[in-house]
């Protein structure tokens, strides 16, 4: 019983390598003698790949602007004024206001409190008059005011200044000069007929500018 096992397995055993050998012959592989280990390169894995493609496809960052400097920030505050400010300050200074201010002015010495209803309105008109004339001519002067001036009018009925006094000078001869032609070339318009008198005797200040408005010296 034991030997007809032993030769049964010896023959299943030869019967399989017949079938191999006959296998290997037949297909022209060769039966593995030995065990070849070759070295495989790994391919990079789908992720790496899209990554790199992702950083290929996006486009460059752009560089970041320079921060403005200090000597640019500096001209931008040392601008001069704009020629809008320059034209609203030449408005104000041509205004009455103004002159007066830069120039001088005319003005009574009481304000015309003392004077009749009938020749107060006169009187005002023409120290507007006067004002007038004289500013035409003060923006030439060299030789500024320096202190309050007094002057004293006679008029005669037909508005003609006859006579003109200066009792107090405003501290330069050339504004005195141009005073006095300012007031001999200004027409007045004749006394209201109520004024009696055939003469109106006109004392007048010339206010001096303030140093600060001084235009000149």
């Amino acid at each position: 019983m034991g030997y007809a096992l032993a030769l049964s397995l010896v023959l299943h055993i030869g019967a399989a390598l017949i079938v191999i050998f006959a296998c290997s012959s037949r297909t022209g592989v060769k039966s593995p003698g030995s065990i070849v280990i070759q070295e495989v390169a790994f391919a990079p894995s789908i992720s790496t790949a899209v990554k790199t493609s992702a950083l290929k496809d996006s486009p460059p960052a752009l560089p970041e602007p320079a921060p403005e400097s200090a000597g640019e920030n500096d001209l931008t505050e040392q601008q001069p004024p704009s020629m809008e400010h320059d034209a609203q300050n030449k408005a104000i200074m041509s205004t009455p206001l103004g002159l007066g201010m830069t120039h001088g002015y005319v003005t009574s010495l009481a304000n015309g409190m003392s004077l009749r209803d009938d020749i107060r309105d006169y009187y005002f008109d023409m120290v507007g008059k006067i004002n007038g004339a004289w500013w035409d001519r003060a923006g030439v002067i060299t030789e500024p005011l320096r202190q309050d001036g007094v002057i004293e009018l006679l008029i005669q009925r037909d508005g003609t200044i006859i006579s003109i006094r200066i009792l107090q000078g405003t501290g330069s001869r050339e504004a005195d000069r141009l005073l006095t032609e300012a007031l001999k070339n200004t027409r007045l318009a004749p006394l209201p007929p109520s004024y009696e008198l055939d003469i109106f005797n006109v004392p007048l200040r010339i206010k001096a500018p303030t140093s600060l408005f001084r235009l000149n010296g």
